[in-house]
């Protein structure tokens, strides 16, 4: 059976009998400290959505974003907040508790064709969308998702409707100064900052010596 066989088999199974146990929460481990708490909706890939669609784990969801300028304030307050959560409930093996966040979504790049503006701007052409999963099965594929490889290591994805692009995440394969390439880009383009959850920092700007303006909680 082939991946995406598979894929369509365990998302049309959710009345199958699963047996139920009781799990003790205070034993629970989170591997991360943070996640998104963007409410995603998904669709079954076909053959052809499926084809070249970048896949990984739920919780990868936007863990490197980008954001518009205006955002700074609530950014800072929120990596402030998570800051003193991820210290408070940091155990020797992951943590106790995990930190959902929920910034506001506006328009990064207006109009019907954004994705396309996106993807002139490092002169290629959009991908499928995300198809996302948990530790023990597929999600599925994004609806109104994208992706874009605007340099070898590096994949911007997100989700975009009649507005514009409303979300914007990116995500390093290998070298991660390509990643700094691609956000001096950005910015230089539309002004965005790079939020890195994980690091807990935020490149705010770029200078004209090329050096980022770093805000850290």
């Amino acid at each position: 059976m082939s991946w995406i066989n598979r894929l369509k088999s365990s998302l049309g199974s959710k009345n199958a009998d699963v047996e139920k146990k009781t799990i003790d929460v205070t034993s629970i481990r989170y591997s991360m400290p943070t996640v998104a708490s963007d409410v995603l909706t998904f669709v079954v890939p076909t053959q052809a959505s499926f084809e070249g669609a970048p896949q990984f784990h739920e919780d990868e969801w936007c863990q490197i974003e980008i954001l518009p300028a205006a955002s700074l304030k609530e950014l800072q307050t929120t990596l402030a907040e998570y800051k003193i959560f991820e210290e408070a409930h940091r155990l020797q093996y992951g943590w106790s508790q995990i930190f959902s966040r929920r910034l506001t979504r506006t328009v990064l790049i207006e109009g019907t064709d954004a994705v396309d503006k996106l993807a002139v701007l490092f002169g290629t052409a959009p991908t499928n969308s995300p198809i996302l999963t948990t530790t023990s099965r597929p999600l599925g594929q994004v609806e109104s998702g994208f992706a874009i490889k605007p340099l070898s290591d590096v994949l911007l994805y997100g989700v975009a409707d009649e507005r514009g692009i409303t979300a914007l995440g990116a995500m390093v394969q290998g070298d991660d100064r390509q990643l700094s390439q691609v956000f001096a880009k950005l910015h230089s383009s539309f002004g965005f900052m790079l939020v890195d959850w994980r690091q807990q920092l935020a490149l705010c700007s770029v200078g004209l010596d090329g050096n980022f303006a770093i805000w850290r909680p």
